[in-house]
């Protein structure tokens, strides 16, 4: 399985911020991480990529520890944070072959296995004929695409996201969900998400926080419920099923 966390507690600034956490996520799928602001869903992704040592439990990946070296880590494990900024002048296909950093030789150039790994990354978010323009230029739809591609081209196994679909208007977000939707089926992806509509209709399992504490973990038809949400964010939902079978949550009195 990609992850096994066993009572993972960390503290920051001597503040505990998440608190004995234990689960598994078994291989393939997207997992939804939602929760409130504050709650530790940041905090659990960087610790996911090991960015943050535990103070407490521990986080295996592939049945290891996470450990070794960034460049190590980085082989099996992408992670896209948050509104994520190029430099100024970089063209969308230089940012995709940064993507290839953990896999190149000291002071060599990138090989033939590199380019078409990129080409490929490019091809899958759909940015080929936009390949040379600058990031700058590109909208916001097409801007995260790139970052996307930039993590496919690393050709990680686990792909951490801290909420990609944020600033986005619906049309990008609804091409945005569908390109997760094609990368599920082939690689560990674990996000942070803030709509719970979507959540439900795009995530495999969902993991609940509040507090730094884990409410809730399951499928989504266990975990985004009246019961589970109310503990998670403190306040009632409606959670409705639509006569196509999907489900549509929104806060309870809209």
């Amino acid at each position: 399985m990609p992850y096994d966390i066993s009572a993972l507690s960390i503290r920051l600034g001597g503040t505990p911020i998440l608190r004995g956490l234990t689960f598994a996520l078994p291989e393939g799928g997207i997992t939804g991480i939602i929760g409130a602001n504050g709650s530790g869903k940041t905090t659990l992704l960087r610790a996911l990529a090991g960015l943050l040592p535990p103070d407490g439990g521990t986080v295996r990946h592939m049945g290891q520890p996470i450990g070794g070296s960034a460049r190590d880590r980085a082989r099996s494990i992408a992670m896209l944070p948050q509104s994520a900024t190029a430099p100024p002048g970089l063209t969308v296909r230089q940012l995709v072959a940064r993507g290839r950093t953990p896999w190149l030789r000291p002071f060599l150039p990138m090989t033939p296995t590199d380019h078409a790994a990129v080409t490929r990354a490019l091809e899958a978010v759909g940015l080929t004929d936009l390949a040379e323009r600058v990031v700058d230029s590109l909208s916001g739809g097409q801007r995260q695409r790139a970052w996307i591609a930039l993590v496919l081209a690393q050709e990680s196994r686990t792909v951490l996201l801290d909420e990609p679909l944020n600033f986005l208007d619906v049309p990008h977000q609804a091409e945005l969900v569908a390109l997760l939707r094609r990368l599920g089926l082939t690689r560990n992806i674990v996000m942070i998400l803030h709509d719970l509509t979507i959540a439900a209709r795009i995530c495999d399992r969902v993991l609940a926080l509040r507090g730094g504490e884990l409410v809730a973990s399951g499928a989504p038809s266990e975990v985004l419920t009246p019961e589970p949400l109310r503990e998670t964010f403190g306040i009632a939902f409606d959670c409705l099923t639509l006569p196509d079978g999907k489900q549509t949550i929104l806060p309870s009195g809209l």
